[in-house]
């Protein structure tokens, strides 16, 4: 059920998340060299003003998500890239998956969460029924500090297996955007993938 990236873009996201890394350790390292402890006189990343990076005040990292009409309740882990360049995905039917080197649902950009569907021998999955979604229909994620994002459904559109999905995971109106994620068509019994990807497009209410 992952979703390709094109080349281009799974390479710069890679580079961007190790060039993020190694600044991380730096801004940990500085204090400790200083003689101050890192653990209490450092200052999150966020939070810092770096010349020429505009930073944004983060959401809390993602728990829960729910969508009412298809009775969706379910807990969020975390993924990256896998070494083929696509998406992770949970690993049971009954998580869904936020892509963690994206922004949090509710920052700038597009947060993207996967699920499955079509789970083997007949167990239900989470996102069974991500199709039944209309334009108009309300989401939210819920933070580890229990606020809630709430978002409502622009439009639903279908990728094949190996279609460049880059648009999934970006974004340039400076906006907040929550897509959803899971597989549809037939099932490939010697790739173990589904032919078609379904894509659920948000948008952060109030913006």
């Amino acid at each position: 059920m992952r979703l390709k990236m094109s080349s281009r873009w799974s390479r710069l996201l890679i580079g961007t998340a190790g060039t993020v890394f190694v600044l991380i350790v730096i801004l940990l390292l500085v204090p400790v060299l200083s003689g101050q402890s890192s653990f209490t006189k450092s200052v999150p990343l966020a939070e810092k003003q770096i010349p020429g990076i505009v930073t944004q005040a983060k959401q809390g990292l993602p728990i829960r998500l729910k969508i009412p009409r298809i009775n969706v309740d379910a807990a969020v882990v975390y993924v990256g890239v896998t070494s083929q360049g696509a998406m992770d995905v949970p690993k049971g039917p009954t998580d869904v998956a936020w892509f963690d080197l994206g922004p949090r649902p509710g920052e700038i950009g597009s947060a993207v969460i996967a699920g499955h569907e079509g789970w083997k021998d007949g167990i239900p999955a989470v996102f069974d029924n991500l199709y039944a979604l209309q334009k108009g229909d309300k989401i939210s994620v819920i933070d580890e500090k229990g606020a809630t994002t709430m978002f409502v459904v622009r439009e639903l559109r279908t990728y094949g297996e190996h279609q460049d999905a880059s648009d999934v995971f970006d974004s340039s109106d400076g906006k907040a955007h929550l897509n959803l994620i899971t597989c549809e068509g037939i099932w490939n019994q010697l790739t173990k993938s589904y032919s078609n990807r379904i894509v659920v497009f948000t948008d952060k209410v109030g913006e």
